[in-house]
Order: C-alpha cells, then structure tokens, then sequence
C-alpha cells in the first residue's frame, strides 16, 4: 500500500490498449459526422432554394399579365371636325345613289328628321365644316297613263319632254334667280312601268345672299340622278307616295300632276 500512485496505475493498465490511437479515432469520426451534417444542411439549403424561385417563377407568370404577347391598347380616336357618319357606310338603297355624287363635291349628305316613309325621302346637305347646304327631296309615285308634265308659266300646258336611255322620259326645271330660295328639280318616268320619279334639291332659305343660297347639287346632277335606273331602283316594287301616306310626301315646286 506504501507503493507510489503510479505504479499502481501502471499495474492496472498493464494489457491495456494504447489511448492515443482511440482518442484520433474518436476525434476523425466526430470530423466525418459534422463534415456529413453541413453537407446535408447545404443541400436542403439548395433544394429549398432552388423550390421558392420555381414557384416565385410559377406564380409571376399566372398572376402577372404577359405584356410582350398582348398587343397595345389603341389610342382613342381623336374628334374630327365634323361628326358626320361617312355617307357610304349608311344602309339605305337610296342614300347609296346620292352619297359618291355628294362626296364628288367634298360635301356631307344625311337623312334629315323625319327622314323618310312610303315612296319618299329626304337629305340635308352640309359642307366639310357642318354648315347647311340645303335638301334633297325625292319621291317615287306609279302613273301608269302618260303623264303631263307641267309648265310653271302656262298652268294646264304640257311641257316638252327630254329622253333619257332605258326609255326615261324626264322635264328639268331650274329657279335659280331668288336670292333667298334657288332650287333644281327634275322629274321623270320610266314608260315600261310608269314609275315616276320627282327629285328635288334646294338651297338654305332666308339667306338674302344668291351664292349662299344655291343648293348642294346642280341642275345637271340632280337631272342625272333622276333619269338613272339605279334611282328608280333604290325604292321598294311596292312604295310609292299617294294614298294615305301622300299627306307626308314632300312638297316638290313643281307637284307632280298624278291625279
């Protein structure tokens, strides 16, 4: 007992394996094991990163609109001068003949209140800047005897009539003196069916100037426009201004003598 600690000690480890060994094993497997933990981390790291971009991406491209496949809104049409629908883009037979006329003038033509009814209607004409240019008046009647066409200076005279091709026989008649009211007519009728024809355009009234007052279109447009089969055409087989809509029928300066 009177032996010194250590070689007690000695004694008791005497068969022992050496300590050095097992302690640099113990150190090289706790290296391993944390060397195998950061990887670990540093790769759900990456996964978890590499997750939120994709649905990020997933997210931008459903909730976000795709500005390079839509094309851009266009711009609001800018006010023209004049708010008058293009005459030509107007669905009536008869608007049809008269517009490419006006137009040739670089004037407006449109339907004027109450516009039309049965075997009649009526236009009013204005200038690229909207000022009035005066009517047109037209109606479409059925005489099926020869007609007597009227003379304003000799009441109860028939005038001598004009042929036009297709058989159209037609009187023009022209008051363009008044300063305050200038007006072309022309009338016609078609002797295959006895449709007759009075077409009328006049100037704005109450002018008391001559060169305001002149109607949109001439003598000779509203001569040509009258004799032409596309007008007689334009109306319905079945309209024409007499019976009970002759109240309505436009009142023409020169009446078309049909009773």
């Amino acid at each position: 007992m009177n032996e010194p600690l250590t070689r007690l000690l000695e004694r008791v480890l005497e068969g022992e394996p050496d300590l050095g060994d097992e302690v640099d094993a113990i150190f090289r497997d706790a290296d391993r094991i944390r060397r195998r933990r950061t990887r670990g981390l540093l790769g759900a790291g990456a996964a978890a990163v590499a997750v939120i971009a994709i649905a990020g991406y997933l997210l931008t491209t459903t909730l976000m609109p795709d500005t390079q496949a839509q094309p851009p809104a266009p711009a609001p049409a800018r006010a023209t001068a004049s708010a008058v629908p293009v005459p030509s883009s107007v669905a009536d037979p008869v608007l049809a003949v008269l517009a490419p006329v006006v137009d040739g003038k670089k004037l407006h033509i449109v339907p004027r209140p109450p516009e039309r009814g049965n075997g009649w209607r009526q236009y009013s004409i204005t200038d690229p800047d909207g000022k009035p240019r005066g009517t047109v008046e037209i109606a479409i009647y059925h005489v099926a005897e020869d007609l007597c066409f009227p003379v304003l200076a000799a009441p109860g005279k028939c005038a001598r009539t004009e042929w036009a091709p297709a058989g159209v026989e037609y009187v023009r008649y022209d008051a363009d003196q008044d300063r305050d009211w200038q007006v072309h007519q022309t009338i016609a009728r078609r002797i295959t069916d006895g449709r007759t024809l009075a077409v009328m355009a006049t100037g704005e009234r109450g002018t008391d100037n001559a060169s305001k007052g002149k109607p949109g279109l001439t003598g000779a447009q509203i001569e040509k426009i009258t004799t032409g089969q596309k007008l007689f055409d334009a109306f319905g087989p079945d309209e024409q201004c007499s019976g009970p809509s002759s109240a309505a029928c436009p009142a023409f300066r020169v009446p078309v003598p049909i009773s």
